[in-house]
C-alpha cells in the first residue's frame, strides 16, 4: 500500500500523537498499517448508514489474531449514524491513573471492543481502577466483559471496581445489568477496597474478601429507567437476581462502608429475606457506616437493625428517602443501649411523623438532614 492510500493525518502528523476518526471499513483495510503506527493514540471507527456489520465481525477477528496499534489509550465504535438510538462502544486506557473504562451498548454486538479489552488488559498489569458499563435496552450481561478481566488477573494492586448501567436520556427504557461472576472476579482482586454493583440482577451465593472497605449496591443516587411503577413490566417477575441474601454469610473482616440504594423498588421485588440476611450478617466485624437510601419498607428494615450483629460498631447510619413510623422510632430509642456507637443519623423527617416520636429521635440521637 502507497504512503498516497494512507489517511491524510497519518502523512502529516508528524512526530505528534494522532487522534483518528475513520469510517470503520477504512480502518479495517488500513489495519495492519495501524498497528505499526506507535504514534495512534485514539482511533474512533464509524459505521455508515449500511451498518458495517460484517466489517464489525471481520474487525473484532483482526483485533483478536494481531491485537491494538501499540499506543493506542482509546478506541471508539461509533454506530450512531445507522441506529439514532445507539451509544458509542468505548474502551480507554488512563495511563497516568492506572484507569480502564469499557462502556458497550448492546452486550450481544459488541464483539470488537471485548476483542479490544482483551488485550488492552494484558498491556496494563498494574492496573488501579476499572468501570464497566453496559447501556442498552432491558437485560445487560455484564459477563462477557468481566471474564477478560478474570482471565488476565490476577489484579494485586487493584484498588476499584465498578459496575454501572446508565442511559439517562433515554427515560421510558427499562434496563438492568444481570452478572454471576463477582466470586469469580474478588478472587482474582486480592487488594480490593472498593466495590460498586449495580442493582438488579445479581447472582450471588455469598460475598468474601479480606481487603474489601467499601461496598455500594443499587443506584446510589443515580435514578435508573423504566416506567415508575412495576406493572410496566407485565406478568413476568422482576429480575431478583438473588437479593441481599449473598449478605448473610459474608465474609468482609475488613468492611468499613455498606451502602444500600432500594430506590424503584419494581427492579428488584424486594422480599423479607433481603432484610433479614442483611440484619442477620455476621461476617462484618469492622462496620461503621451505613447508608439504606430510599426503602419503602423501612418499618420492616429498620426495626430488625438493632439486633444485627454488627450494630453494636455503627458509628455513622443514613437513611435519605427511606420511610419509617412512630412505632420503628420508639424501637429505635429504646435500642439505643444496643447502638453506643452511633453517633450520626442522617435522615429526613417522614412526612406523616407525628412531632413527639420525631422529637424523641432527635433526643436520642444526632440527627442530621442529608444534602
Amino acid at each position: 500500500m502507497s504512503a498516497e492510500e494512507l489517511p491524510e493525518e497519518l502523512r502529516q502528523a508528524g512526530d505528534s500523537p494522532l487522534d483518528l476518526v475513520l469510517a470503520v471499513d477504512r480502518g479495517l483495510r488500513w489495519w495492519p498499517q495501524l498497528l505499526a503506527e506507535p504514534r495512534l493514540r485514539a482511533l474512533t471507527l464509524r459505521c455508515d448508514l449500511g451498518g458495517n456489520e460484517e466489517e464489525f465481525a471481520a474487525l473484532a477477528d483482526a483485533i483478536a489474531a494481531v491485537g491494538l496499534p501499540p499506543r493506542l489509550q482509546r478506541l471508539v465504535l461509533d454506530r450512531r449514524r445507522h441506529w439514532s438510538d445507539r451509544w458509542d462502544d468505548l474502551l480507554e486506557l488512563d495511563e497516568e491513573r492506572a484507569a480502564l473504562e469499557l462502556a458497550i451498548d448492546e452486550p450481544g454486538d459488541a464483539a470488537p471492543i471485548l476483542a479490544a479489552l482483551q488485550v488492552m488488559l494484558t498491556r496494563a498489569p498494574g492496573l488501579q481502577r476499572i468501570a464497566l458499563a453496559s447501556n442498552a435496552r432491558g437485560r445487560n450481561d455484564l459477563d462477557p466483559a468481566l471474564e477478560p478481566v478474570i482471565a488476565a488477573g490476577p489484579w494485586p494492586q487493584l484498588r476499584s471496581l465498578a459496575l454501572t448501567c446508565d442511559r439517562s436520556h433515554e427515560r421510558d427504557w427499562v434496563q438492568w445489568v444481570a452478572t454471576r461472576t463477582i466470586a469469580r472476579v474478588l478472587a482474582q482482586c486480592p487488594g480490593l477496597t472498593a466495590l460498586s454493583l449495580p442493582r438488579a440482577e445479581l447472582w450471588l451465593e455469598a460475598i468474601e474478601h479480606a481487603t474489601l472497605r467499601e461496598l455500594e449496591i443499587g443506584w446510589l443516587g443515580g435514578a435508573p429507567l423504566g416506567p415508575s411503577d412495576r406493572r410496566e413490566w407485565g406478568p413476568g417477575p422482576t429480575p431478583r437476581g438473588s437479593g441481599l441474601e449473598f449478605l448473610r454469610e459474608a465474609r468482609l473482616p475488613a468492611l468499613e462502608r455498606l451502602a444500600i440504594d432500594f430506590q424503584y423498588d419494581w427492579y428488584v421485588g424486594w422480599q423479607p429475606a433481603d432484610f433479614e440476611a442483611l440484619c442477620a450478617a455476621r461476617g462484618l466485624p469492622r462496620l461503621r457506616h451505613v447508608e439504606l437510601r430510599y426503602c419503602e419498607q423501612g418499618d420492616e428494615l429498620l426495626r430488625g437493625l438493632p439486633d444485627a450483629p454488627w450494630a453494636g460498631g455503627l458509628e455513622r447510619l443514613e437513611l435519605p428517602g427511606t420511610e419509617f413510623d412512630a412505632e420503628t422510632v420508639a424501637a429505635l430509642v429504646a435500642a439505643k443501649p444496643r447502638l453506643g456507637r452511633l453517633r450520626e443519623l442522617w435522615c429526613f423527617r417522614p412526612y406523616e411523623l407525628a412531632d413527639e416520636a420525631w422529637q424523641a429521635l432527635c433526643a436520642t440521637y444526632e440527627v442530621r438532614a442529608p444534602a
